[in-house]
């Protein structure tokens, strides 16, 4: 019987002929992994940031939606405060805000809460924008204002300024113009007590002090009629350095905003002079809509001070009324976009149920 012959392997010149194809083979395989591998990971990439993108707009509407206090905003930020979540019975405040396109927190979610650091809540935010969506200002609700006893006007101590002293005496006066300074617009106020730098003048102390409220002129800064209240004051009562004196005012009429008025003090009898009233003389940052005033004739006629003076001197009061309308933020619209691809962007708008004000 004839037995066949089976071949085991392949000649040398079959496998040359082969290994070409092969290589060529084994190298496109490789290529088509390689692909899929980056095709795989940009997926779970773009995945993770569209996950956290959306986290992202979850937790800032969630927040902004149980805001009871607006503290500030701007297209980048939002600062506000949420009801008690520590379970100390105390409100939290929080802060969002974006890092912007370029530097250290480039495209980073900074989240603050309360006084802790600053933390980075997301990555990968490349565009970030919130506006205020609705804004209410219902005018059957304006904004009142009204004062216990507060500082209308002062002048103390400023810096490169030096203290001055004017003697009171039968022919010299002093005295301090001003307008009030009162918050909004429309309010009314009323002063109700002043205080002075002042001392007695020498040993004799049989001297009397007038001190004056009178209405002035806004264009030459003077007093003029009609005189609103006057105090004396002995000069028994001052002391031989210089104090602060505080001297009550009977209630004048309510004054309107803006509307000025003049303090002056002067000789209201006795032997030489009656007092000494320390003054500021060059002082920087002076307050605005303030000038002392002089007189050499008893207060007869008055002369404006030039330069930055004005008396030592705070004037105390109460004011009420209304300024304007209050606004009430009741929608936030925010849009956000990933850093790595323009196709991904979240827009929402988020209605605040308190609807807190606005400052």
């Amino acid at each position: 019987m004839r037995r066949s012959r089976r071949r085991s392997g392949v000649t040398m010149l079959e496998l040359i002929i082969t290994l070409p194809s092969a290589t060529v083979l084994i190298g496109a395989m490789a290529m088509c992994i390689t692909v899929m591998m980056r095709a795989k990971s940009q997926d779970d990439t773009l995945f993770r940031s569209t996950y956290d993108l959306s986290n992202a707009a979850t937790q800032i509407a969630s927040d902004i939606e149980s805001a009871v206090s607006h503290v500030s905003s701007s297209t980048t930020h939002i600062e506000f405060v949420v009801p008690d979540r520590s379970g100390d019975g105390l409100p939290e405040q929080m802060r969002y805000e974006w890092g912007g396109a370029t530097g250290e927190n480039a495209n980073k979610i900074l989240w603050k809460y309360n006084q802790e650091p600053v933390s980075v809540l997301f990555d990968n935010v490349g565009t970030f924008e919130l506006q205020k969506g609705t804004v209410l200002p219902p005018s059957s609700v304006p904004n009142h204002l009204r004062s216990d006893v507060a500082v209308l006007k002062s002048i103390n101590a400023f810096p490169s300024g030096a203290f001055r002293e004017q003697v009171i005496n039968a022919g010299n006066s002093i005295g301090q113009y001003f307008i009030p300074d009162v918050p909004g617009s429309g309010v009314k106020w009323d002063l109700g007590s002043i205080r002075i730098m002042v001392r007695a003048a020498d040993a004799n102390l049989d001297g009397i002090v007038r001190i004056r409220v009178t209405a002035s002129n806004t264009a030459t800064k003077l007093p003029i009629a009609p005189i609103l209240a006057e105090v004396t004051i002995a000069e028994s009562r001052l002391g031989k350095d210089y104090q602060w004196l505080d001297i009550p005012i009977a209630p004048i009429t309510w004054q309107t905003q803006g509307v000025p008025m003049c303090i002056t003090i002067g000789y209201g009898g006795g032997t030489g002079d009656v007092a000494r009233v320390q003054f500021v003389e060059n002082g920087t940052g002076m307050p605005a809509n303030a000038n002392l005033v002089n007189s050499i004739d008893g207060g007869t006629t008055w002369i404006a001070s030039k330069g930055a003076r004005g008396l030592r001197f705070y004037a105390y009061g109460l004011y009420d009324g209304y300024s304007g309308q209050r606004s009430f933020l009741s929608s936030v619209d925010l849009k956000l976009g990933s850093s790595l691809t323009t196709t991904q962007k979240i827009e929402t708008s988020v209605r605040l149920s308190a609807s807190p004000e606005i400052p």
